[in-house]
């Protein structure tokens, strides 16, 4: 478990998503997590080191840090055997001594009992060690603003919705996203008419003009991220995009103090085919609109193929929220770095019906239904 202290006053430190640093709340001092990287390389290269006189005084007063890992590891396996139990993890909190559960695959969270971070990062190894990661720039308090917000222009909720909501949960998590980069070949056939029509004699003549538009199509995509959490929703997670993939920095466990995170649970190989998908929606509507100036187009064939496939693992800051009212759940979430929400807000029928007939659509068809009856 790591945590990071001040260099001044020894607070422990948070990522202050405002200041884009980890600022002590104390003191108000602000470090970069490369501010914490030459002493823990010089923590590392000191493990296991122990004088003569230190194993004289104590023998078992200290365990190296690799028997201190060793330990751990045998717990860890311990807890995730195969019994009821094989999922969850128990880890003590170092501030107030309150047993934490979590899920095996949790990498990041927080006491239940005093709030403070717990930072799992010697979890963090192998495939599971993200490469990059996007940091918070919406704290919390600017989170549940927007939400705020967002509900108070919901229209067509229940006025009592924006009132009486309860915000059960927030929570700051860093979501695992797999970021696809790949290039896309595709040879397609657009079908396009164009409608014209004269007077012969007291005819009149409709022609329809059909062509068939063949080309071959190249288009190179970056960063399609999926989101790697089976029990997430995708279309919400998508809701929230645009990231700023300039803000990509490289992975540093300091960026979680203070956050949720979970390893993912779906590999990028797993996932590639949504990116894929995204491209082909995108690369056809490019084939539409190179077709030519045309009444009416539609694709007749597309047949792609990829090449210089590459998945990267990041880690993208997501809020999010867990909302009930009357007794229904509801889930928003607001995306970290822009701000932006995404989420389904309860739907008033007398609102939805009023806003139908103040536009007119449903006075025209009974309207219409009257006249057939007369």
């Amino acid at each position: 478990m790591k945590k990071y202290n001040c260099k001044h006053c020894g607070a422990e430190l948070y990522w202050d998503a405002n200041a884009g640093t980890l600022k002590c709340e104390y003191c108000e001092h602000e470090f970069t997590p490369e501010d914490f990287e030459d002493a823990e390389a010089s923590a590392t290269a000191t493990d296991g080191i122990a004088t003569a006189a230190e194993v004289d005084q104590g023998g078992a007063e200290a365990d190296t840090r690799e028997e201190k890992y060793e330990r751990e590891a045998d717990e860890f396996d311990k807890a995730t055997d195969e019994s009821e139990s094989a999922d969850l993890v128990v880890y003590e909190c170092e501030h107030c001594g309150a047993e934490v559960i979590t899920a095996r695959s949790t990498v990041a969270t927080t006491c239940a009992f005093c709030g403070r971070a717990i930072s799992l990062s010697n979890k963090l190894v192998g495939d599971f060690k993200p490469e990059s990661v996007i940091p918070f720039a919406v704290d919390e308090k600017q989170a549940v603003e927007i939400y705020k917000g967002y509900c108070k222009k919901a229209l067509l909720s229940p006025g009592t919705f924006k009132s009486e909501n309860e915000i059960k949960k927030v929570k700051g998590v860093y979501v695992p996203f797999w970021l696809h980069n790949f290039t896309v070949n595709a040879d397609a056939v657009v079908g396009a008419e164009n409608v014209s029509s004269h007077k012969r004699g007291d005819d009149k003549v409709v022609e329809h003009h059909m062509f068939r538009i063949s080309m071959d199509v190249k288009g190179d995509f970056k960063s399609i991220p999926t989101d790697g959490l089976k029990n997430l929703d995708d279309k919400l997670m998508s809701s929230i995009e645009p990231f700023d993939y300039s803000k990509l920095t490289e992975f540093n466990p300091a960026y979680m103090a203070g956050f949720y995170a979970e390893e993912y649970d779906i590999g990028g190989e797993d996932t590639i085919a949504q990116a894929k998908e995204r491209a082909d929606d995108a690369m056809r509507a490019e084939c539409i609109e190179k077709a030519g100036l045309y009444e009416a187009k539609m694709m007749e064939s597309y047949n792609p193929s990829y090449t210089n496939e590459v998945s990267k693992y990041a880690m993208l800051p997501v809020w999010l929220f867990n909302v009930t009212y009357k007794g229904k759940d509801y889930q928003f979430a607001v995306n970290g770095e822009t701000g932006k929400i995404a989420g389904k807000l309860p739907i008033s029928i007398p609102k939805l019906v009023g806003a139908v007939l103040g536009s007119g659509v449903l006075t025209q068809a009974l309207a219409l239904v009257l006249r057939l009856v007369a």
